[in-house]
């Protein structure tokens, strides 16, 4: 939800209640506060849980303008992402946050959450690039009881579209650059008028991609007007929309790379399940709102917001991506009747697939300002309507439907209704000077009305619902002990719905949703030369869904979904900045942590045992800049769970992925009031994985025939050479 800022009782109170604000703030003039706004990350002295924001400045400074939001997170403590494609080219093939993976923690547009249907996942390159965003901020923990999400089970990824400027201009940005990638945009700014302040941007961008094979182009567009209604008054409206096609790579063996290359993705022979012909993707999606806020009186606001958002991805794919044996083609044709009619060996297996669905909401926030305690009361409503089928098909003929002994060449053809509703009452206690305690209450209600005419699994109809529920108390501290030094706490309960994978194997029965309780600790210091910061987290996660068979009196041995043990994640985290002066400045992060299934030893996959991002930061008066960057990320599983001999998942590692270390050079310089028609110009320079480290990232699942394992490489190095006028 969009954060409402506290009203003031009087225009006095106001006055003195800035000034004393603006000597903490991130944005004031202190020799840090320069530095700060450079950095992968900035940690306020306000808050609860682990928070790290990164602002403006380094996203303009470090980001390509084309690049997807994996790319903007990537230096953040305990965050690790990894695009094999190309920095922020295609989607992200990891995003993980403290071990958690991607649809396990809560992603937020502007204060308002949004995920899949299926498992609450996000597909990175449909989504907003950098250049249409202002901020973004990693919430490290479930939140308070206002934090809004479906998934704030593993933390909060928050994310702030740019505010118009209120300066009439336009900018003109384009980047050109390895993988024959070419990009450009156009900003225009109408400046403060009288309906309101809006900003247009738009922007298309096609490259060909590190991997082979695996061009992608895409094109997005944003619209946003802010409007002061009254003094006390603004109306925000609203809209994105993004598209994006390219060809699907699904990872390679290691003997593949070792015969093709290190950036082997797709093969160029049509006789082959690997070609990309046979392998293209369409993404589309958009998200729309209309948000007011207001002051209702000396201590009352209210916000609310209402939007609408939407997602489809429409592809073709064979079988098997990955696979060039021969042995592995051949097409089948059944009757009606389920009879054989036909064996086209040398044909190429696929399917079509198209997923599409489309959430309305409304998110509501009254905040109730008092001397002693501050009152947040809210209500966040969603509705998510989804549709997905898929169907057989022979891509050696044109992709015509194949099908199957049911008769049928579908293998699913599933609709379902999600709805969410999540009520909260939160409290901002002063009990003393410089002390806030934070106790909240949300309840959570997931609805899922699901309806298969034939379900993936077991292709029969299924018809199911189910609603969950839960409460979420939380409670937090922030003690501000010395004027540059706070200390925090906080104990909450996080809660993850059970995903639509456990539907499409029957129905769903007594399987309970999954939870946590976070425990953390944590301190923030900042002076004129140093921040640095330091928490502990322990998080006790519960009710795991794990696949099982069991023996159904009418289908005989079936799978279905039930709940297991739950695994423990606890670490360290350390973030610093230190000003060296003449503008410039050290970065660094480290983490510790373990994520480990309750009585075992085995490791959970894709969580590294450590990271950390390193940097050093420079900038001047007259407009240049530089960064060099570094990231870590420690060993890992691929696996972390096997199918037994009785059909049952058991937890043990498998596909061990050893550490490896990437950095990132970016530097530019902006050159203000040339002339009299342009404000600005900025040539820039990013070259992505500076040292060339290729070596293998992450698993990237097994072949269907055969059974050999699949993996992802870092992308090679990379360099970006990126332009910005600005006028007038």
């Amino acid at each position: 939800m969009l954060i409402l800022q506290k009203a003031p009782v009087s225009k006095a109170a106001a006055h003195t209640s800035a000034l004393k604000k603006e000597k903490n703030t991130d944005e004031h003039i202190t020799v840090l506060g320069r530095a700060m706004r450079l950095s992968p990350a900035v940690v306020p002295l306000d808050i609860t849980e682990p928070t790290s924001r990164i602002q403006s400045n380094f996203i303009n400074n470090n980001i390509i303008p084309l690049a997807s939001v994996d790319d903007i997170i990537k230096f953040q403590p305990s965050i690790w992402t990894q695009n094999p494609n190309g920095p922020g080219m295609g989607k992200a093939e990891t995003m993980s946050l403290r071990g958690f993976q991607d649809g396990q923690y809560n992603m937020t547009y502007d204060g308002i959450p949004f995920g899949d249907a299926s498992d609450l996942h996000h597909t990175t390159s449909s989504l907003f690039i950098s250049h249409f965003l202002g901020e973004a901020q990693i919430d490290r923990g479930p939140g308070t009881a206002s934090t809004i999400g479906n998934a704030t089970f593993g933390g909060t990824v928050g994310f702030r579209s740019k505010t118009p400027p209120s300066k009439a201009g336009a900018q003109l940005y384009g980047t050109y650059g390895s993988f024959n990638t070419r990009a450009g945009g156009l900003e225009l700014d109408s400046g403060q008028t009288r309906f309101g302040k809006a900003v247009l941007d738009m922007q298309h961008e096609e490259t060909d991609g590190y991997l082979t094979n695996s061009y992608e182009k895409r094109s997005n567009i944003l619209f946003k007007d802010e409007i002061k209604l009254a003094e006390d008054t603004t109306l925000t409206v609203q809209t994105t929309y993004n598209k994006e096609w390219q060809y699907t790579t699904q990872g390679a063996t290691l003997a593949e790379y070792a015969t093709y290359g290190k950036n082997y993705g797709l093969c160029d022979d049509r006789a082959r399940q690997c070609y990309y012909g046979y392998n293209p993707s369409t993404y589309t999606s958009d998200f729309s709102y209309i948000a007011l806020k207001t002051r209702l009186n000396d201590w009352l606001t209210l916000q609310n917001s209402v939007y609408t958002t939407g997602f489809e991805h429409e592809y073709t794919e064979s079988t098997d991506a990955s696979q060039r044996s021969l042995s592995a083609n051949g097409v089948t044709f059944y009757s009606t009747a389920g009879k054989k009619v036909a064996t086209y060996a040398d044909d190429i297996p696929g399917k079509y697939a198209d997923a599409h669905f489309r959430n309305y909401g409304d998110t509501l926030n009254l905040t109730a300002k008092t001397h002693y305690v501050d009152v947040q009361l809210g209500m966040w409503a969603d509705v998510q309507k989804d549709r997905r089928i898929s169907y057989a098909v022979d891509l050696s003929k044109g992709s015509i439907p194949v099908p199957g002994k049911t008769g049928s060449p579908y293998s699913y053809n599933i609709s379902d209704t999600n709805t969410t509703l999540q009520p909260y009452l939160e409290l901002d206690v002063h009990p003393l000077p410089g002390m806030t305690i934070k106790p909240g209450v949300k309840w959570s209600y997931f609805h899922r009305d699901y309806d298969a005419a034939l379900n993936k699994s077991t292709k029969q109809p299924l018809n199911a619902t189910q609603t969950f529920t839960s409460w979420q108390p939380s409670i937090a501290i922030n003690q501000r002990i010395m004027k540059q030094w706070s200390a925090y706490g906080q104990i909450a309960r996080g809660f993850l719905a059970p995903p639509i994978s456990v539907f499409q194997v029957g129905d769903i029965g007594n399987v309970k949703p999954e939870t946590t309780m976070n425990y953390q600790v944590g301190t923030v210091y900042r002076d004129k030369k140093w921040m640095l910061a330091a928490d502990a987290y322990y998080i006790n996660f519960s009710n795991y869904i794990a696949a099982a068979q069991i023996n159904d009196p009418i289908q005989g041995v079936t799978s279905t979904y039930v709940n297991s043990s739950g695994a423990i994640y606890k670490g360290l985290e350390l973030e610093a900045q230190y000003v060296i002066g003449y503008g410039l400045s050290v970065y660094g992060n480290y983490s510790v942590n373990s994520a480990r299934y309750k009585h075992t030893q085995v490791h959970v996959a894709a969580s590294p045992n450590m990271l950390a991002s390193f940097g050093l930061l420079y900038e001047n008066d007259r407009g240049a800049y530089l960064s060099l960057i570094g990231k870590y990320v420690g060993k890992h599983w691929g696996l972390d769970s096997v199918t037994n001999g009785s059909g049952n998942t058991q937890f043990a590692n498998q596909y061990k992925i050893g550490s490896n270390v990437t950095a990132d050079l970016a530097m530019g310089w902006r050159i203000r009031n040339v002339g009299s028609v342009f404000r600005e110009i900025t040539p820039s320079l990013k070259i992505g994985n500076l040292f060339n480290n290729r070596s293998v990232s992450n698993f990237a699942g097994n072949q269907s025939v055969g059974d050999a394992p699949l993996y992802w490489r870092n992308p090679g190095r990379s360099v970006f050479f990126n332009l910005a006028v600005t006028i007038p």
